[in-house]
């Protein structure tokens, strides 16, 4: 291999970006993916370091301490911002400190990074200077734009994050110019990424914009289009000077098609370029106007058992002006119900972005009356909301569209709910006693809860009045935790009171999570003394919603000092966890005990490391208990997804 065998993405860009590492942040960890296609090399080979590159004036003084890992993957970009390579797939190539001559960035490897040339290649660094630099309040690198969603990125002021267990990023497609040391590059040019459509989506208009990235050196593409595999019987070969290209004739409804892009220079065209499948939108909706609104069954109860499915993409602006709504009605379809109560919940699920934009913002508006005589009687920007004030037997209309405007569209779920009566928990009075540990139960009459006498604003952050539980202390340490079913948009809050029922004094409240996430709040206790849990929509302002929840009540009978002993000095994450678990300050734990709800003993773990492997565990709720080399003990409830 030549000595100065290298390949260089990017070059020429001198926009700024978080990756490699966001300098703007006092920390930051970013994952990027350089798809084999872009990186073109001729065979497999050893990747000696790695060079980024940033204005030769710009400072990297309190972002110099880096570790870099590397790793292949299938996967041409991320799915979510919590979609993380794992740790255990990556190598750690790098350790250092690193610097900025005339702005290049080098970085060599002790020990060469074996590259096959068969997947994606993944290069992950993470900045742990506690500093930032300025540089014009803006980061430094320059990076070039490329695959949406092939760079995921996590930045903080104050957290350093745990590559092991990251928490949730965020998605970008600006990654870093950069070099690869010690790869040849292939003689014959790269082939191009698809952007859009992506491999395999569907609802695609009827006349798309084919979009994919740049290829270094290129002087032109060539597109072809067929209904079969490897046919061109829609584009044949067409030569295209930029990297985007506008289908001249409407495709066909509901149909699958083939796109091959190649890229050309002088020396010819790439070869063994990938085939993009994609089906296109079945067409104008059926339901775009009032007049053709689509039934909808109305559930006996709040789980959508009967449900219609819709789409946005190919809608037309019905002429129905939002006001008092908010958003942009170009593309809204229409449905109906009959009402059998007063109110009734209309929820959107499975909610799919499918239009050029990635926006899954959507929106839907209520009306009374007939077509062309409307009145609007509810706007929702969030996708479930409860409509009141309805007569019994009466017809009324939905309209769903994206809350932006062109481009943006979405696919989903629309069904109807019925509310059940106050559940016999609705008020502090009508709490549910606990009579021992473990305790589990799943309201799913929840959605009927009312806000009673208002908010409860006991403790600093309030929250609405959902419903309760009471419980006698036991002296030990008791964990609340709340999970919702997949989907739901229910952002519980726990709030734990001592007191009456008419003056409720704060012990503590719980609100970490968002839509459908878990809240786990642990509490010491006094023996003999009652507690009321209290489980309802987290605002302190807005009347909201409840929906279904389990909640499970769990004594570790610790006693108080050991519990306040340790409070706050250990914790595990994520939580929760799919294969392993991360405990902080593990070099203090002398033991952990993985226990069922019931108590017994399913592992014990000695002279635990950072991170505990429990794959073999079921799905299911379970108690770490931490046995501290002070001789003092904690003991955290987890949850294996």
């Amino acid at each position: 291999m030549a000595l100065n065998a290298q390949i260089t993405l990017g070059s020429g860009s001198t926009t700024v970006g978080v990756a490699p590492i966001s300098t703007y942040y006092g920390y930051s960890y970013v994952q990027q993916i350089f798809t084999k296609n872009e990186i073109n090399a001729g065979v497999a080979g050893n990747i000696t370091g790695l060079k980024f590159y940033l204005n030769p004036s710009s400072a990297i003084t309190n972002s110099s301490n880096w570790v870099i890992y590397l790793g292949t993957t299938a996967k041409a970009n991320f799915a979510s911002s919590s979609d993380w390579i794992p740790l255990s797939q990556l190598t750690q190539v790098f350790s250092g400190n690193v610097t900025s001559v005339n702005g290049v960035v080098t970085v060599t490897f002790p020990v060469p990074f074996a590259y096959s040339n068969v997947n994606n290649l993944v290069v992950a660094a993470k900045e742990n200077s506690a500093g930032y630099d300025e540089n014009n309040f803006d980061n430094a690198f320059y990076a070039y734009d490329s695959n949406s969603n092939s760079v995921l990125y996590y930045q903080d002021d104050n957290i350093n994050p745990n590559p092991s267990f990251p928490p949730a990023g965020s998605l970008g497609d600006e990654k870093s110019v950069i070099t690869f040391t010690g790869l040849n590059l292939s003689s014959t040019i790269a082939c191009p990424d698809v952007i859009y459509p992506g491999n395999n989506a569907s609802f695609i208009p009827l006349s798309p914009t084919i979009e994919w990235n740049s290829v270094s050196g290129a002087i032109g593409y060539k597109v072809t289009v067929g209904t079969t595999l490897g046919g061109s019987d829609v584009v044949n070969q067409q030569s295209v000077a930029t990297n985007s290209f506008l289908i001249p004739a409407a495709l066909s409804a509901d149909t699958v098609y083939y796109l091959k892009i190649t890229a050309v220079n002088a020396a010819g065209e790439s070869q063994g370029c990938s085939t993009t499948t994609f089906r296109t939108t079945p067409g104008q909706p059926a339901n775009d106007n009032c007049a053709n609104a689509v039934t909808l069954t109305v559930n006996p109860n709040a789980v959508c058992t009967s449900f219609s499915q819709g789409y946005t993409l190919g809608a037309t602006n019905s002429g129905l002006v939002a006001d008092p709504c908010f958003g942009n009605p170009d593309d809204d379809v229409w449905f109906k119900f009959v009402a059998t109560a007063g109110s009734h919940k209309i929820s959107l699920n499975n909610i799919v972005s499918i239009g050029t934009a990635d926006n899954d913002d959507i929106y839907f508006q209520v009306f009374s009356g007939t077509c062309g005589n409307l009145t609007s009687i509810l706007c929702s920007d969030p996708p479930s909301s409860l409509v009141s004030g309805l007569t019994v037997g009466q017809t009324y209309y939905v309209r769903v569209f994206s809350y932006d405007g062109v481009g943006s569209n979405q696919s989903f779920n629309i069904c109807i709910g019925s509310i059940p009566p106050p559940p016999a928990n609705d008020a502090c009075s009508g709490a549910l006693a606990v009579t021992s540990f473990p305790y589990a139960y799943t309201q799913s009459d929840a959605l009927g809860a009312t806000n009673n006498s208002g908010f409860l604003t006991a403790c600093t952050d309030g929250m609405n009045d959902g419903t309760w539980f009471s419980f006698t202390g036991n002296g030990g340490n008791v964990d609340v935790i709340v999970t919702t079913p997949s989907e739901s948009y229910f952002d519980a809050q726990i709030g734990v009171f001592t007191g009456s029922c008419t003056s409720l004094t704060c012990v503590d409240t719980e609100d970490s999570g968002g839509d459908g996430e878990t809240e786990i709040l642990s509490v010491p206790t006094v023996a003999g003394t009652t507690y009321y849990v209290n489980i309802g929509h987290y605002d302190s302002v807005d009347n909201e919603l409840e929906d279904t929840f389990t909640v499970n009540i769990v004594s570790d009978f610790l006693a108080t000092a050991e519990v306040l002993q340790v409070k706050n000095k250990v914790k595990v994450y994520p939580n929760p966890f799919t294969d392993y678990i991360a405990v902080s300050d593990y070099e203090n734990v002398k033991s952990v005990s993985v226990t069922d709800l019931s108590g017994r003993v399913l592992k014990i773990i000695e002279n635990p490391t950072s991170n505990i492997q429990l794959d073999q565990l079921q799905p299911g709720m379970y108690l770490l208990i931490l046995k501290m080399k002070d001789a003092s003990q904690q003991s955290l409830k987890v949850i294996k997804k």
